[in-house]
């Protein structure tokens, strides 16, 4: 009797499964024609309505600390008894309560757009440049961050699983390591940097290597910097969310300890066997004055530390500059170093692209080599100015870039990944179809392994489905 029916069985299982597609095809394609009509129409709210249910898969370019917002950082504040000063917004023992700060609501919205872009540009008061009054809203709470990584981080989980984000590669903190390094290393180093040697830098690279991993506390820090990541990621990960982290260079440090800063992100991003600390950045204002001179002298660093630690990825931030910020020539060469000398494997922000003399090369070179864009708008328009059709978005998707779509700081900008979305579909002419792209490349061009990366993708799938026969039912609805 099973041998007789095994037949009909088989076109029953084909029937539902081409059923299944049919629907699943059919769903897409109405979904497809609501964002046409949506968009067509310009509505930000229906826009917002739409990606707000739209899975979002992963956040690549997104910093811990100015990830969290203001009032987060004040509960954190007043659960450990912290006080403000009422005139610098800095905390002050001998200043107000949190309780009391908020109950002020002139005070209360002082600190807010201290510490954060709000109100920065839809009401008259005295200001400094865009750019530097984002980065500096970080002193304001960086200690309360540090302090609070576990709180930090879960307040980060629950908020991006409520805007259907499975995935969070976020710039967390460095290992502290003592740098104790010979004069005549470090003059030896500036020498070289100076007269461009890359034989004799790449031989002082090596003493300077010795000189950090030779320090007595040297591998306790590194150990204890896993131990800590470890235990601030306890019980982020579940079936629906997964966090990973990078670790950080500061960029406008002397190059002695910019080095050994980044050897011992490297080092610890290589000794991590559970592959919880995924890559390493570098990160502080591009346009600083010790960024802009020793530019070439980090990517250098960049190209000798990913020979020594092979397995390493990186994602640099590059070209986060822009016409006016710098003189032209400057605007010339940040992306290109990053992808030809430093190796980098995504690059963060790289809004310089059109004014890159060998632009042509670097994107030819990033689609080869799917070295992707983490595109980061409302951070564009607010640091640099640049939006809409003067950023280069278009640019990269047209080389054949991947493009992946990211928040940067989303307390400090006051957004969401939603947001983002909203602005690329409002901004630019891209299909339903390429803006799904850019949310599978958030996972395709991630830093995990490839086993956890087909795990997303397959729990994305299904999140597609979901989502849009949920649009494709609504939509029929309305109409």
């Amino acid at each position: 009797m099973i041998i007789k029916y095994r037949p009909l069985l088989g076109v029953l299982v084909a029937a539902i499964i081409i059923t299944s597609c049919n629907n699943r095809n059919r769903n897409r394609e109405i979904t497809e024609q609501y964002f046409n009509t949506i968009k067509r129409e310009g509505d930000n709210a229906k826009l917002a309505f739409f990606f707000t249910q739209m899975p979002k898969g992963g956040d690549l370019h997104h910093h811990y600390s100015g990830a969290l917002y203001v009032e987060t950082y004040l509960e954190l504040a007043k659960s450990g008894k912290l006080r403000v000063n009422a005139k610098t917004f800095m905390f002050d023992n001998d200043g107000i309560s949190i309780d009391s700060l908020e109950k002020n609501t002139a005070l209360y919205r002082g600190l807010l757009q201290e510490w954060s872009d709000a109100d920065y540009s839809n009401n008259f008061h005295l200001q400094g440049p865009p750019d530097l009054h984002f980065f500096h809203t970080f002193p304001y709470f960086i200690k309360i961050a540090s302090d609070n990584c576990r709180a930090g981080l879960a307040e980060i989980k629950e908020e991006a699983k409520k805007e259907n984000v499975q995935y969070i590669e976020t710039m967390l903190n460095f290992p502290q390591v003592a740098v104790q390094c010979r004069q005549s290393l470090i003059d030896s180093l500036v020498s070289y940097q100076n007269k461009q040697d890359t034989t004799r830098l790449y031989q002082i690279f090596s003493m300077l290597a010795q000189s950090v991993k030779s320090e007595p506390s040297y591998d306790k820090t590194i150990a204890d910097y896993l131990d800590s990541l470890h235990s601030y990621h306890a019980g982020i990960d579940d079936s629906d969310f997964t966090m990973r982290f990078q670790a950080y260079g500061l960029r406008t440090l002397p190059p002695d300890h910019v080095f050994a800063m980044l050897y011992a992100c490297f080092d610890a991003a290589a000794r991590d066997k559970s592959s919880l600390l995924v890559g390493v950045n570098i990160v502080a204002p591009e346009n600083d004055y010790v960024s802009m001179h020793d530019y070439w002298l980090h990517m250098q660093m960049f190209r000798f530390l990913k020979r020594r630690f092979t397995t390493v990825k990186t994602a640099l931030h590059a070209g986060e500059l822009c016409m006016g910020m710098v003189k032209p020539q400057d605007l010339t060469y940040h992306i290109h170093d990053a992808v030809f000398i430093a190796n980098a494997n995504r690059i963060g922000h790289g809004v310089d692209m059109p004014y890159e003399t060998e632009a042509p090369e670097i994107l030819k070179r990033m689609k080869g080599d799917s070295i992707a864009v983490e595109i980061n708008l409302s951070s564009n328009e607010f640091i640099l100015g640049v939006k809409g059709t003067d950023h280069p978005i278009n640019l990269y998707n047209d080389a054949g870039v991947p493009v992946v779509i990211s928040t940067d700081d989303a307390g400090v900008s006051r957004n969401n990944l939603t947001s983002q979305y909203v602005l690329l579909a409002s901004r630019y002419h891209f299909t339903y179809s390429q803006i799904k792209s850019f949310v599978y490349n958030s996972i395709e061009y991630s830093f995990l392994k490839k086993s956890e990366k087909a795990a997303l993708e397959e729990k994305l799938n299904r999140r597609f489905d979901v989502f849009e026969a949920k649009i494709a039912s609504e939509y029929c609805n309305w109409k």
